[in-house]
């Protein structure tokens, strides 16, 4: 990177671009963790809610021949791409004067902004999870209903939208311990489909705020290390069948306020209904202006994200 700054936008661009890449690169990026994430080519995407395939049929049951089942239509999802953007401005006297260090630290500091701001959009959903409506990364209150009227973690999800009498529940209010996490466990994996039939839900992930770190990872292990697979405060030596089966995703832009709530989740399911997507990913770039000479530079990006089932998770709304 050059130190010799000049009022020049083929000399400030490269600059700014190469400090924003500096401190974005080494960047923790939870949104991978817990999206299925794509590309959109269009202004929204929708997610068309299709039910269970119900089960085979004995071939004397189906009249000697091959057993064809319709598959009923669940509710529909749109998830509208939005437009983002933030700015930073360097006057010429800051480059005339080669004050590298304002201007470093403006060029990071809307790098580091960016960053955070689709890390707080990630964890929304969690945030938001028992509520139908509640403040976004900004603060603004938003709409979080599932496309089946409820919020997220709700105790009376209906089957499907024609049967509405039937409900099951994802919402619990208890305390991260190995009791709660197996008891959680085994009522994901009771869950049934729209026909009835077993989900074969398999909760393989905790998701919690740091408050809960020490918890999760008494109930899942410490990655890579070779530890007696004990039940935790257990003076009996009992197994803990989870040890080693259980991913623990650790997220800090949980708010604060919610610190000991947890969800036990289906990985496979998540990223299958967990929806993150990119129609124009965060560009930046610069410009100088003649009569105010400032440096401008910019980041503006297109995305959407939303659930569109909440099958794939279970949550704690714990309490104090």
């Amino acid at each position: 990177m050059q130190t010799k700054l000049q009022w020049d936008a083929r000399v400030l661009e490269p600059i700014f671009k190469e400090l924003y890449s500096l401190e974005t690169k080494d960047k923790k990026d939870y949104i991978p963790l817990m999206y299925n994430v794509s590309n959109s080519d269009k202004d929204r995407e929708s997610y068309e809610g299709v039910g269970a395939e119900g089960l085979m049929e004995e071939w004397g049951h189906s009249n000697n021949q091959v057993f064809y089942e319709d598959v009923e239509e669940l509710w529909q999802k749109v998830i509208r791409n939005r437009k983002f953007s933030d700015g930073r401005i360097i006057e010429r006297d800051f480059i005339d004067d080669l004050k590298l260090t304002e201007i470093k630290t403006r060029i990071m500091g809307l790098a580091d902004a960016v960053y955070k701001t689709q890390q707080l959009q990630a964890v929304e959903f969690l945030n938001n999870a028992f509520v139908t409506q509640g403040p976004n990364f900004r603060g603004r209150i938003e709409r979080y209903t599932l496309p089946d009227g409820k919020a997220l973690c709700a105790a009376d999800h209906p089957y499907s939208p024609q049967n509405s009498t039937d409900v099951q529940s994802n919402l619990g209010d208890k305390p991260l311990n190995l009791d709660s996490w197996d008891e959680t466990a085994v009522l994901m994996q009771e869950w049934k489909d729209d026909r009835g039939n077993p989900l074969a839900v398999i909760p393989d992930t905790v998701i919690v705020a740091p408050y809960n770190a020490r918890a999760a990872f008494k109930i899942a292990g410490l990655p890579d290390a070779d530890l007696p697979k004990y039940e935790p405060g257990s003076n009996h030596f009992d197994a803990n069948m989870y040890m080693g089966n259980i991913k623990v995703i650790v997220n800090p832009y949980i708010n604060p306020a919610q610190r000991k709530n947890w969800f036990a989740v289906d990985s496979a399911r998540m990223k299958r209904f967990n929806h993150w997507q990119w129609r124009r990913k965060p560009e930046n770039g610069s410009i100088t202006d003649f009569d105010t000479e400032v440096a401008k530079h910019k980041v503006v990006g297109r995305w959407g994200y939303g659930q569109t089932n909440y099958s794939f998770l279970f949550g704690h709304n714990v309490q104090d």
